[in-house]
């Protein structure tokens, strides 16, 4: 057999198995396409994150909840967060002391009253140690944290602090208002007046009591009526005792030199007795002389 016969019988096979495809192949394919396409179901696209969900968990209260994707995922990452982390029952209203106690002790109430470690510091309004320590025991006992019983102080101490400004504005204003009041009514002699008045109230009234404040803000002892008061008296001891309508300015001084001397040389008496309980108004009277002997 020659090299020619061997050669066409080998290669004639594999021409018997090349695939032709014809027009009637082609039509058959595009028919079998076309009828498939239409039939096939498609995956439903997801309206909303629950539905790509199975409805088992979709209906979960858990999952009920939540609108947004981003605040579900917000919520596990809290809950992952917490895990491994001390608990803390919310007592309700049948719950016991102790278990109360064992809530303020986690939250970081301190041991005892005497742990807090408090700011008190006032320019304005000073606590004293009693009512600090007062404080501090009601503090422990409603399971206040340190920093809840500082911010409460803080509270009290801006509002008294306030109060106390306010009240201070009050009196300055009631006290101009009533030398105001005063000065029309007196005068040239206001400071004559105020003066006799003031050495006549301290020498008869306790500087505790003229001290005191009133509802206006005004002390007892800058009150216009006061003082009008014992500038009067003043004036009516003074006509009586030491100026007679007839005396002139020479015999005024003598008189009240005179008086003057009579309660400074009894070494026995009040005056220089500092026990002795009209110390005080004698040793006022004797200045009120000596204030009307110099005017």
């Amino acid at each position: 057999m020659s090299s020619e016969q061997i050669t066409e019988q080998t290669a004639s096979p594999v021409e018997q198995t090349t695939t032709t495809e014809t027009p009637a192949t082609i039509a058959s394919v595009a028919k079998t396409d076309t009828l498939i396409s239409p039939t096939t179901e498609q995956p439903k696209v997801a309206t909303s994150w629950k539905e790509a969900i199975s409805e088992e968990f979709r209906q979960d209260p858990n999952i009920e909840k939540f609108t947004e994707i981003d605040a579900l995922a917000k919520s596990y990452i809290n809950a992952t967060k917490m895990i491994g982390q001390d608990k803390v029952a919310v007592p309700n209203k049948n719950s016991t002391e102790d278990q109360w106690n064992e809530v303020y002790d986690k939250l970081g109430r301190p041991e005892s009253a005497d742990k807090y470690a408090l700011d008190v510091k006032s320019d304005v309004v000073p606590l004293d140690d009693g009512a600090v320590k007062q404080f501090a025991e009601n503090a422990h006992k409603l399971g206040l944290s340190n920093k809840q019983a500082q911010g409460v102080l803080e509270f009290y101490k801006t509002s008294m602090e306030g109060t106390a400004q306010q009240s201070k504005v009050d009196t300055e204003t009631a006290q101009v208002q009533a030398e105001q009041e005063l000065r029309q009514e007196w005068g040239r002699e206001f400071e004559n007046n105020v003066k006799k008045a003031g050495a006549l109230a301290k020498a008869n009234i306790n500087s505790d009591i003229l001290d005191l404040e009133l509802k206006s803000g005004i002390r007892v002892g800058d009150h216009p009526e006061l003082i009008k008061g014992f500038a009067k008296i003043a004036s009516m001891m003074s006509e009586d005792k030491i100026v007679s309508p007839e005396s002139d300015g020479a015999n005024k001084s003598a008189d009240i030199e005179s008086e003057i001397s009579t309660i400074t040389n009894n070494t026995d008496g009040p005056y220089w007795n500092k026990q002795h309980p009209d110390h005080d108004k004698v040793v006022q009277q004797v200045y009120t002389l000596r204030e009307m002997l110099n005017s």
